[in-house]
């Protein structure tokens, strides 16, 4: 996916190295279900709120792993924009918006490390950004960090096929 992932991402204008989040949230499993939350896919949509993808008895988007990817990237240039800045748009994610602008609001401190110093944020996203920076810089310098044997998977192959009559889903 990581091909696909990163193109997605630069259309939308988010850093490539947003990619992985998704190690934090799912571990790249696009089938990936969190039991507490519900959230689900590789990006750990919730089942509500309104990401552009949709979910319904028949179909829920946010296992499509190329439709979530866009959501995803458009949902992060939200956050964004909203905040100013990567890193608490990373916090947004985990402990959302509402709650990171309330923090800065109460501070006066628009940095997530300012927030993190001060005791502003729960303790799980006080350690989700930073566990995404050290997937970044892992995955940037593998060998320095004792990977020096990594077979990748091939690369996925997949057609998109439109079919204008009813199909059983097992074929």
């Amino acid at each position: 996916y990581k091909k696909m992932i990163e193109h997605d991402l630069a259309e939308e204008g988010v850093p490539q190295d947003l990619i992985y989040l998704a190690v934090a949230e799912s571990g790249f499993q696009p089938r990936a279900v969190n039991r507490r939350s519900r959230a689900g896919g590789m990006w750990q949509f919730m089942p509500v709120g309104d990401y552009g993808l949709e979910r319904n008895r028949y179909v829920d988007e946010r296992f499509d792993p190329d439709k979530s990817t866009i959501a995803y990237a458009r949902y992060m240039k939200y956050l964004h924009d909203q905040l100013g800045d990567w890193y608490l748009a990373m916090a947004a994610y985990d402990h959302g918006a509402g709650n990171i602008q309330r923090a800065v609001a109460r501070t006066g401190y628009a940095s997530f490390w300012e927030l993190y110093k001060r005791g502003e944020l729960p303790t799980e996203t006080r350690n989700y950004v930073p566990e995404i920076i050290a997937a970044i810089i892992i995955a940037n310098h593998p060998k320095q960090y004792g990977f020096n044997e990594i077979t990748l998977d091939p690369q996925l192959v997949a057609d998109d096929v439109t079919v204008n009559y009813s199909v059983s889903l097992r074929l």
